[in-house]
């Protein structure tokens, strides 16, 4: 029998959040589950939190729908049917030009407070922000891919002192927010990976993007922030670093190529883990409410604080229709919520 065919769309519509009355609120759930407790209920990641799109913070440009650049001088070009921006690597030809060509922002003469003042606070919710560009990201974005993937194995040394000064300044942009701000956790977006196998090899991963990493997630860390590691592709040999050396306090890794129960069963009570609703199923035009009700179950009974270690996944859910998003948001809520009461 052959596969359905349907759209699976790009960019899925954001539903409002549910209204409904809480245990505790959501911000404190899933706080918990970031800390590795037991949270109440399965957390809904996007609707348990408050994003902060800054203004005048330019990791990657604010334009969303068009040609634009970063303030390193990056230029992205857009495209509309990925809905997203594509850096050109456009500024060094190679590593080692660094040192002479990059020209670090300066971010004393932004205006942070004012920026600051636009969020219009939701204090029911965790705060957070996005590092839309982690360091082997940033690198690859200053001189395209493949030179990048060059420099990692023939300029180690040169990389790692980048990646240094890089996550150093990312520090002092989360040290001006911070002044404004009541950061609850940062996602930092940092891809190592093809659908079948890690971009390099956990060698060169530890001479160069290991230690400028664990540079950063203990800044965050010290602040009392949490921290998530949205990683892109098949990256199950980079895990035992992600737990065990940066102390990821969540990871946001791809389900389908990546073992998220295996993960869970040995790190559980160190980290949990982000799961994403199946695009099979949430965007299948033939998909009913009490299939996807049933959908819910599996993923709360898989991956829930109750069958785990530690505080079970995160949800991450979308759906192309109203009716199935909710049905599916109202029964992890629910499902969870009496799956997990005799943990307390």
């Amino acid at each position: 029998m052959a596969e359905k065919s349907f759209l699976i769309p790009v960019a899925p519509k954001p539903w409002p959040k549910a209204s409904r009355e809480y245990p505790i609120t959501p911000r404190e759930n899933i706080l918990l589950a970031l800390s590795h407790k037991k949270p109440r209920w399965m957390p809904n990641l996007q609707a348990s939190s408050q994003l902060y799109l800054s203004s005048i913070i330019r990791d990657i440009p604010t334009e969303r729908t068009q040609d634009a650049a970063d303030w390193f001088g990056v230029e992205y070009l857009y495209s509309e049917a990925q809905c997203s921006s594509t850096p050109q690597g456009n500024v060094l030809n190679d590593i080692t030009e660094w040192e002479e060509k990059i020209v670090w922002p300066e971010l004393d003469i932004l205006d942070w407070a004012a920026d600051a003042k636009k969020l219009e606070r939701d204090e029911s919710l965790a705060l957070s922000m996005v590092m839309s560009n982690g360091p082997f990201q940033r690198l690859f974005g200053l001189e395209g891919f493949e030179q990048a993937l060059i420099d990692l194995i023939t300029e180690p040394d040169a990389v790692r002192a980048f990646m240094t000064k890089y996550a150093e300044f990312q520090i002092n942009v989360m040290d001006r927010v911070r002044e404004h701000l009541q950061l609850d956790y940062i996602v930092v977006a940092d891809d190592w990976g093809t659908m079948r196998a890690p971009f390099f090899s956990t060698d060169t991963f530890e001479k160069t993007i290991l230690e400028p990493t664990k540079l950063l997630a203990n800044a965050v860390k010290a602040r009392g922030i949490k921290i998530i590691a949205h990683c892109c592709g098949m990256v199950m040999p980079f895990v035992p670093y992600m737990v065990e050396e940066i102390g990821y306090d969540a990871l946001d890794i791809q389900d389908a190529i990546n073992d998220l129960p295996g993960v869970l069963a040995k790190y559980g009570k160190r980290i949990t883990v982000e799961c994403h609703s199946s695009a099979k199923i949430v965007h299948d035009p033939e998909m009913t409410e009490d299939k996807v009700r049933k959908y819910a179950h599996v993923l709360v009974d898989t991956l829930g604080a109750h069958a785990v270690p530690g505080a079970g996944a995160v949800a991450s859910i979308s759906s192309s229709f109203e009716n199935i998003y909710y049905a599916l948001e109202n029964e992890l809520y629910e499902y969870s919520l009496k799956q997990y009461s005799g943990l307390r």
